[in-house]
């Protein structure tokens, strides 16, 4: 019997008169349930192998924008902080201020600082005596309340100490007052080359996370020296960062991956003020990348299934072809 259709087409058990050549059973790697079970493992392997690409591709995403996003947190605390110097150095060079200090006057110093913290975008301005003692606080409004002395402030201490060297006494560095850790810039009063007070400059750690979070588009935690969070933008809370952790990061370590909250990742590292490192920054977003590897094993199944589906019903129409063949070509 000539045969006329191409036989690869279709499964030897469709022609049965070739039975006699082939030998009456078929060698175990031509049977058809292990190409069929060949065939799922694969579509099974192809399709876990596309999910952990796609998941890892995205988490290595996620993990550069977090690696970004704490230099662009860095970059955006120097423009803070070089705010809160301009109102330092303002408040410090006005002639009379010096004058108005040394003779404890508060409305004379009220008249010329107050314009000063309204024209800027600082919260809070403190004028102190030597010893601490609060002569002037002005306050935006929501900021928080005046209190009557700075006493045993370690940074009032540094800036009057150094009022005559290389950058005169002005410092930034962050506080942690009853009211909250706080973002401090520090400049001595002179009068007649003698320090006769200084102004405090000051914001909110916490608004100074929600303005760089709010710029950066991520979830900001500062963390102590021990590894305490102190302030937060998340709207969960961050655990600790163990105390040896911390203390790596602050000295110089690697930067540090963990998830802080369920799948909130986090990348730990250094938060400079004042170019040196004061604390640790953690810098999150929640993590989808399980997500889009779900996603993308299951649109790889569905392509498999559909394949599958388009490919047997071929193979289904030529076996029907090839019957109908075999019973014309015997009527």
């Amino acid at each position: 019997m000539a045969l006329t259709e191409e036989p690869w087409l279709a499964w030897p058990e469709d022609y049965p008169e070739l039975a006699g050549d082939e030998g009456p059973a078929q060698p175990w790697y031509r049977r058809r349930e292990l190409h069929l079970a060949l065939a799922v493992v694969v579509t099974i392997l192809t399709v876990l192998f596309a999910g952990q690409r796609a998941t890892a591709g995205a988490r290595a995403t996620l993990d550069n924008r977090l690696t970004a996003a704490g230099a662009g947190a860095d970059a955006a605390l120097v423009g803070i902080e070089s705010e809160q110097l301009d109102v330092v150095r303002a408040v410090a060079f006005t002639g009379q201020v010096a004058t108005a200090l040394a003779a404890r006057n508060g409305p004379e110093l009220n008249t010329l600082v107050t314009p000063l913290q309204a024209d800027s975008d600082v919260p809070m301005v403190d004028v102190v005596e030597p010893d601490g003692r609060v002569l002037l606080a002005v306050r935006s409004k929501g900021a928080p309340a005046p209190v009557a002395s700075r006493k045993g402030l370690r940074a009032l201490t540094q800036a009057l100490a150094s009022a005559h060297g290389v950058r005169g006494g002005r410092l930034s560095e962050i506080v942690i007052y009853r009211s909250g850790p706080t973002l401090l810039t520090i400049s001595p009063i002179l009068r007649n080359e003698k320090p006769v007070g200084a102004v405090l400059a000051m914001t909110p750690l916490a608004d100074v996370l929600g303005r760089l979070s709010q710029e950066i588009d991520v979830e900001l935690t500062a963390y102590d020296a021990i590894g305490d969070p102190i302030a937060t933008t998340a709207s969960f809370d961050p655990k600790p960062v163990p105390p040896t952790t911390a203390e790596a990061i602050i000295g110089g370590g690697p930067i540090v991956t963990r998830y802080a909250y369920a799948d909130h990742r986090e990348k730990l590292g250094r938060l400079i003020v004042d170019h040196e490192p004061d604390a640790v920054l953690g810098i999150s977003l929640e993590d989808d990348s399980n997500v889009v590897g779900r996603m993308v094993s299951i649109y790889a199944g569905v392509g498999f299934l559909a394949v599958a589906f388009i490919l047997a019903s071929y193979l289904k129409r030529r076996q029907i072809a090839l019957r109908w063949h075999r019973n014309g070509s015997g009527a």
